[in-house]
């Protein structure tokens, strides 16, 4: 039994490959930045506690980001559920991500239904390469009735904030995080299961490292989740 556990939050990072959705992740949890590229298979985990001043509250954020390739569709959907809140990344560069945003919008709505949500444009520092204008952005952003953070992980320029964004409106609409902590074993061991839920069928169809065992115990994740991650090589892009 886990004791004194602080307010937790899942939040799942979407959009497409290469739009910097893993760099993203890391600079706001490990103050990393690196432009070496490597493809997220699947879906990657990464945790921290962060203390958020406006709502004064320690939150252990529980972050899943997500392969933006077609072909881990039918694996990262289901990392979608039980999400309490998402952001949408797209790059500035990449014309194409930023078409796609409906289409992981209307996705996440399907899965999770209302739940916090904010649009990103990243790689703002690569302005001789801009393909969207901030006009365009802005334009998405009241579209789809979401705030919109542009951001340059490279350079640090509003990555704290928008992820404290999410937990100001998560509190705001919850009160509280016990959504993500009600399975914090199950989060941790890379699946997150409810009650009387069907996906209990499912668990069969997902990758041998992130099956359970019918007892219920988690089969060994190898020696290279030391970061309480997913057993998928982290950096979906730059």
């Amino acid at each position: 039994m886990i004791e004194n556990l602080d307010p937790s939050m899942k939040i799942i990072v979407i959009g497409n490959g290469k739009v910097g959705k893993s760099t993203l992740a890391m600079k706001f949890v490990k103050n990393i930045f690196t432009t070496e590229y490597k493809q997220t298979l699947g879906v990657d985990f990464l945790n921290i506690k962060k203390y958020i001043k406006k709502i004064d509250q320690t939150i252990d954020f529980y972050i899943w980001d997500t392969a933006g390739q077609d072909h881990f569709n039918a694996i990262t959907r289901r990392y979608y559920r039980g999400a309490d809140a998402c952001l949408i990344v797209f790059a500035i560069n990449d014309k194409d991500s930023f078409i796609q945003v409906k289409s992981w919008h209307k996705k996440m709505k399907t899965e999770c239904g209302d739940i916090p949500t904010a649009l990103v444009m990243s790689k703002i520092d690569l302005k001789e390469e801009r393909k969207i204008s901030d006009e365009e952005a802005e334009q998405l952003s009241k579209e789809l009735g979401i705030k919109l953070f542009k951001v340059s992980s490279k350079e640090g320029i509003m990555v704290e904030e928008c992820f404290e964004y999410l937990a100001e409106k998560n509190y705001q609409k919850n009160g509280n995080y016990s959504s993500g902590a009600e399975n914090i074993e199950d989060v941790r061991n890379g699946i997150k299961f409810k009650e009387n839920s069907k996906e209990d069928d499912d668990i069969e169809e997902l990758p041998p490292i992130l099956r359970k065992n019918k007892d219920g115990d988690s089969k060994k994740q190898n020696n290279k989740n030391k970061d309480k991650k997913v057993g998928f090589q982290l950096g979906d892009d730059k």
